[in-house]
């Protein structure tokens, strides 16, 4: 029987709760559950506290065979006080030593611990077999990473956002294992006195092993969230936990049928959140996040996706809100659509389908300059972001074929974003050169003016690709000798041909614009 079971045992026959026993012992009930599912050990003091509530000796409790008394003789009585005078100082001195030679990660007790409601803990495995645990803090990190961890990537780290002149700060993206950390990384700046650094805002988990301080993990039941931050404790800072809707969008690498959200303001820090994914009532994921200059806004019910709870932490719903409809335009839903392609990995392939199709029918009437300011501070680098996501998919439909070449006359591609969409249209040509010269042909005369900019920026983008170019034109021929396309498809067909044979370095303002030109 272990020690936790032991404790466990002689707990129950007293018949009082973990929490009582924790109360006597000056300790939070997690503590205890830990204790007893053998997570950690109590230390000294608390050992002989225990031994004490339950009415044992530490002997009984530890399982100690305790050795019988030795016969009094009192002629070695001095001896062995002067021994232990003289070997304890000794002894003492060199255990302190061996502490001080091993390495900080954090260890069991309360000392060790950071003053925060905001980091994950998790137990080390060691070689000697004694207890260790380390520590990850939401904030500025005294070391750079791993912040003083055993953590290591287990996937490339990735840069979220580049530092620019104007904003010397970089995020960072680190996968390990099964751990999941965002971290700001503050570059140098000599003149203005800035000093490079390390700011953890976002740490996520999908797996048991990570305890919040207040004892919550991946796979504990929904009521375990309830007890630990319904209301906050004398010893822990007070909070707010709130119901939350399922995320629509947002956090949703996290497979959830609602979740909480606990919020608390803490000195130095801020606001900080943290999220705890419910799936079929347990908990299946946890972020938790430094809100920064949000201040309280995730603190207080909005009643529209985020509700009070009531003291069995279900939703109080009596001053619920519709949330209002405001139209989303084409920019933003290509942008919501594209966001949840390449950050959802929970995504069915209906929802795939449905998001990818949102991107490529709203190309032709999105305004480009706004689409990379919904980017942030890196306008550039979202647009191109998307251009490249465009130019690498692996297969176009007909209909996108049709509206990536609209999508050259929409608002803001102009510039080096034109030239990079010359290369879409060229990969679009290429994936299918027959479906390319259907898709043109679908225009009206209204049109022309567009056709003509599409013809031109296919034959500037197709210009690098001599080869692709050739077997493209062969396609072409062949479909127009086997009287495979109507008169109008043959016409823009030929038109094609003609710009893909006399390639001009991007000038084609000459070049016939319509099939009719072409034949005159």
């Amino acid at each position: 029987m272990t020690l936790g079971q032991r404790i466990s045992l002689y707990r129950k026959k007293l018949n009082i709760s973990q929490e009582e026993l924790g109360a006597r012992l000056g300790v939070s009930r997690q503590a205890v559950s830990k204790w007893e599912t053998d997570l950690s050990t109590p230390d000294l003091n608390n050992l002989i506290g225990l031994a004490r509530e339950l009415g044992v000796s530490v002997a009984e409790l530890t399982e100690t065979p305790e050795e019988p008394a030795p016969p009094k003789n009192t002629s070695k009585k001095w001896w062995f006080l002067l021994s232990v005078c003289v070997l304890l100082p000794v002894l003492i001195a060199g255990f302190l030593l061996y502490r001080a030679s091993q390495p900080f990660l954090g260890q069991v007790g309360d000392l060790a611990r950071p003053v925060s409601d905001f980091y994950l803990e998790w137990q080390v495995p060691r070689r000697d077999g004694r207890e260790w645990y380390e520590f990850l803090t939401l904030g500025t990190q005294a070391e750079p990473f791993p912040f003083h961890t055993s953590l290591h990537l287990t996937a490339p780290e990735k840069i979220v956002t580049e530092g620019t002149d104007l904003h010397l700060a970089a995020v960072h993206h680190a996968v390990c294992g099964r751990l999941y950390v965002d971290y700001i990384h503050l570059q140098a700046d000599p003149e203005q006195g800035q000093a490079a650094g390390d700011t953890i805002c976002r740490i996520s988990t999908m797996a048991p092993g990570f305890w919040t301080p207040r004892g919550i993990s991946v796979g504990n039941e929904k009521s375990f969230v309830v007890d630990a931050y319904h209301s906050g404790k004398e010893d822990q800072t007070e909070g707010t936990l709130l119901y939350g809707l399922k995320e629509a969008d947002g956090y949703s690498l996290f497979p959830h049928d609602y979740l909480y959200i606990w919020s608390a303001f803490e000195e130095g820090r801020g606001y900080q959140t943290i999220y705890f994914f419910i799936k079929d009532g347990l908990v299946a994921g946890i972020s938790m996040e430094l809100m920064q200059d949000m201040g309280d806004f995730y603190a207080a019910a909005n009643n529209t996706s985020t509700f009070p709870v009531d003291e069995n932490g279900d939703p109080d719903f009596s001053h619920r809100q519709d949330l209002p409809q405001e139209p989303i335009d084409a920019t933003r839903q290509v942008y919501i659509a594209w966001n949840q392609l390449v950050t959802n990995e929970n995504l069915s392939a209906e929802e795939r389908y449905a998001y990818r199709r949102d991107v490529f029918t709203n190309l032709p009437d999105m305004d480009w300059q706004e689409f990379g300011a919904l980017g942030g501070i890196d306008s550039s680098g979202t647009i191109f972001a998307l251009l490249d996501w465009l130019s690498q998919q692996e297969h176009y439909s007909s209909g996108d074929i049709y509206f990536i070449q609209r999508g050259y006359a929409a608002h803001g591609i102009d510039g080096a974003y034109a030239e990079d969409y010359c290369y879409l249209l060229s990969r679009a040509l290429f994936s299918d050169p027959v479906a390319y010269a259907k898709a043109l042909a679908r225009s009206t005369a209204d049109d022309e003016a567009v056709q003509t900019l599409i013809m031109g920026g296919t034959a500037y983008g197709a210009d690098y690709y001599p080869a692709d170019c050739e077997t493209a034109v062969s396609a072409l021929d062949a479909a127009i000798n086997a009287n495979a396309l109507t008169a109008e498809e043959t016409g823009w067909a030929k038109l094609l041909r003609y710009y893909l044979v006399n390639l001009n370095s991007g000038y084609y303002a000459d070049y016939p614009k319509t099939p009719a030109e072409l034949e005159n």
